[in-house]
């Protein structure tokens, strides 16, 4: 009986694999349908500056898969 438990959790676990996989992917055709933003230059330039110190200081951002998780939520 535990054996197709197991069987179960793992035909589970490749389901909801695959349904990440297609949540990003929408994700991704969603954001290549969206015109871009323009936003004003010192905004511009505060992200700039935003992203160059997490760039130098990653322990402060988020991982890869904090990131994807925050965008998926």
């Amino acid at each position: 009986m535990s054996e197709s438990v197991q069987v179960i959790i793992h035909r589970i676990e490749r389901i909801e694999k695959e349904l990440q996989e297609l949540k990003l992917e929408l994700l991704k055709l969603q954001a290549e349908k969206e015109e871009a933003e323009v936003i004003p230059e010192e905004e511009y330039q505060n992200l700039i500056r935003k992203a160059e110190h997490l760039k130098n200081n990653p322990s402060e951002g988020l991982s890869a898969d904090e990131a994807i998780k925050e965008l998926l939520s």
